[in-house]
């Protein structure tokens, strides 16, 4: 009996401190040409689910120049087109070697980081530098399929640590018969994406070691759309949005997001855009999520000389609090299980405790309070199908998310 509780105890220790050192990472997909009004009007049940974990706004602004090739340059590099250079499609004067895209800056100090980009665009492959991938793949412009397909299968490496993975059918979309909320053609294409970013998510919760990683998805895109095309400075083309999402991100949305101005119609008004994250914001976030453990914010780091700033503090602040993610050790038996779960709290709770079981499209399937002293309580999993779900505890200041699959 001794060793039996010696060994229980062992198993409890290995799991806290499994919490406490998550691996970060992060995934980053793009959408390319989404207005924000187009994305709200649009059936997305997969984007939808990820809002139930997510910081996000669909009141961004570009503030740069509304072309895909300096947009995307300022999404991953953090900085805008006066530094990396990147001012058209054809990524002339670029100056990647000084402004590199964020894995280059991460393995600055983990060097051993594996980052794959996926792109259906081809110059994202072939005119880009400097840019930390150990893998770049191009798939069929467009078609959205390859590209789910070659995300699926790269999400099976247990080693990956970066992945971006670049949608463009939307944007052609948008350039055939019009970057409208109306057009039934734009907003399909959009929902098309949609599926095939389900597919991707699936892939992810499916890694068999998901539950002991902590990732954080980044979507944005890179510019809306006006008639047929864009480039300009409307608000059909400037207005756009961000979104940030992971199981251990605390749920916000920012609204009505006033415009901080652009750089290319009388300047940026810094306090302003400071309210709403922006496009060079993706690559500053990405950044301290992957270095978080060093102790430093990407943007205070003088030789990088970034415009975006980190989110991250926000993202993860529960409360007024920083990220305190995994304060609550949590044992739990028998998993798989097809009746009924034991979960034990080693430490009363000493909070007021919500528990979530959601499916992995980010539904909650079952919910309960939990009082404080707390030490234990049984779920019911008869009559869930079967599959893989996150049992998460939040209170205010601490959470924990585990991985349960029913049988």
């Amino acid at each position: 009996m001794k060793n039996y509780f010696l060994l229980f105890s062992c198993m409890l220790i290995f799991v806290c401190t499994a919490f406490a050192t998550q691996p970060r990472k992060v995934l980053v997909i793009g959408i390319d040409g989404t207005r924000a009004d187009a994305l709200q009007t649009a059936k997305t049940p997969n984007i939808d689910a990820l809002l139930n974990n997510a910081f996000y706004t669909f009141d961004s602004w570009h503030l740069d120049i509304t072309v895909s090739g300096p947009s995307w340059s300022s999404i991953m590099t953090g900085v805008y087109h006066q530094k990396h250079g990147v001012t058209n499609n054809s990524y002339s004067g670029s100056n990647y070697n000084n402004y590199p895209y964020f894995p280059t800056r991460a393995k600055e100090y983990k060097p051993n980081l594996y980052c794959v980009q996926i792109a259906e665009w081809a110059p994202m492959s072939d005119d880009v530098y400097n840019d930390g991938w150990n893998l770049k793949l191009k798939v069929p412009d467009g078609q959205g399929t390859p590209t789910e397909n070659a995300a699926v299968t790269q999400l099976a490496n247990p080693n990956l640590d970066v992945l971006f993975v670049y949608f463009d059918a939307v944007d052609l979309a948008g350039h055939s018969s019009g970057f409208n909320p109306a057009n039934p053609s734009y907003i399909a294409a959009i929902e098309n994406v949609d599926g095939h970013i389900g597919g991707i998510l699936n892939a992810l919760y499916a890694r068999p070691n998901y539950a002991n990683e902590d990732w954080l998805i980044l979507i944005t895109t890179d510019h809306g759309g006006i008639g047929t095309g864009h480039g300009g400075n409307t608000n059909q083309e400037r207005h756009i949005w961000w979104i940030a999402s992971g199981n251990n991100v605390s749920p916000r949305q920012l609204t009505n997001r006033p415009d901080p101005g652009s750089y290319q119609i009388s300047g940026v008004n810094q306090s302003v855009r400071r309210q709403s994250p922006v496009q060079a914001d993706v690559a500053v976030t990405a950044l301290h999520h992957l270095l978080y453990d060093l102790n430093f914010k990407p943007d205070t780091v003088s030789k990088w000389n970034l415009d975006g700033i980190s989110w991250l503090d926000s993202i993860y602040a529960t409360s007024g609090t920083r990220n305190l993610k995994y304060n609550i050790a949590v044992e739990f038996f028998p998993n798989p299980s097809a009746s009924s779960v034991q979960f034990t709290f080693p430490k009363a709770l000493d909070q007021s405790t919500r528990f979530e079981l959601l499916d992995m499209s980010g539904m909650v399937c079952r919910q309960e309070d939990l009082m404080p002293g707390a030490e234990r309580f049984a779920l019911s999993v008869a009559g869930l199908a079967k599959g893989a779900y996150l049992a998460r505890f939040s209170s205010a200041e601490a959470s924990a998310t585990l991985k349960l699959m029913v049988e």
